[in-house]
């Protein structure tokens, strides 16, 4: 397995120290939804966590609310999850505490940040999800492995992918993009474990970025094996540097 996929080894050696405070999550996808843990580095916010869940509500359906919130505001890249406080790594294999998280759903980035300074609009309170996959984890301190050049891991499901910027220093810039894979076709098996996606010849600085509509040439490690692909960013659903700093 590469070493920053799924699971790093060192991802839960904290958890018996971290203490329950609100992991701010971005959301993703449409027919799935993924959640993205807005990482910083500093205790106990320094995971780089990316998870698949399943909204519910008693008397309502906020995975439709949410579904079609979308749809309907189309020009609006951010939403949110505010969970109410826990321990972050009580949700990770091989032996996970908890499988549900509770919290308020927005449109919008819920603490209005300087990147997105629109006011938030609730779109669900008390809201439960149900953690069904934890497709990566990374832990931010002590500080991983320096990269060569530039890397994001790949997740999503069906046609709906996504690509969050593996992070490895302070300093470092936070971005997730839906993109569109050429050259090989990942299976919904593949994609739950992420796959790593390296772009030889690229710095790992945030001018190298991934940037909407420019395709660029990389290699996926899959099962062990590198495997050549081109990747076209479509839309950028996040990206900041502050909080990395």
């Amino acid at each position: 397995m590469d070493q920053h996929a799924h699971m790093t080894d060192h991802a839960h050696d904290s958890a018996r120290v971290d203490r329950a405070v609100s992991h701010g999550m971005l959301v993703l996808g449409q027919e799935t939804a993924f959640f993205y843990h807005l990482p910083m580095f500093m205790s106990p916010h320094d995971y780089q966590t990316i998870l698949e869940g399943t909204f519910s509500q008693a008397g309502a359906d906020p995975q439709r609310t949410y579904r079609e919130d979308r749809h309907s505001h189309p020009d609006t890249r951010v939403y949110t999850f505010a969970p109410d406080p826990f321990v972050l790594p009580e949700l990770f294999p091989p032996d996970p505490k908890r499988k549900r998280i509770s919290g308020e759903l927005f449109r919008g980035h819920f603490e209005q940040p300087a990147e997105y300074p629109d006011e938030p609009a609730s779109i669900g309170a008390a809201v439960d999800v149900t953690i069904g996959n934890v497709i990566f984890v990374q832990k931010l301190l002590p500080l991983p492995t320096p990269l060569d050049g530039l890397a994001y891991v790949l997740f999503g499901k069906g046609k709906e992918l996504f690509l969050a910027h593996l992070l490895t220093r302070k300093g470092d810039f936070d971005q997730v993009v839906s993109a569109e894979i050429r050259g090989r076709q990942f299976t919904d098996d593949e994609l739950r474990h992420g796959v790593t996606v390296r772009f030889t010849g690229k710095a790992n600085t945030v001018a190298s970025r991934l940037v909407e509509g420019k395709a660029v040439s990389g290699t996926a490690n899959v099962a062990n094996a590198k495997v050549a692909v081109e990747v076209v960013p479509t839309r950028e659903f996040y990206m900041s540097e502050r909080d990395l700093a």
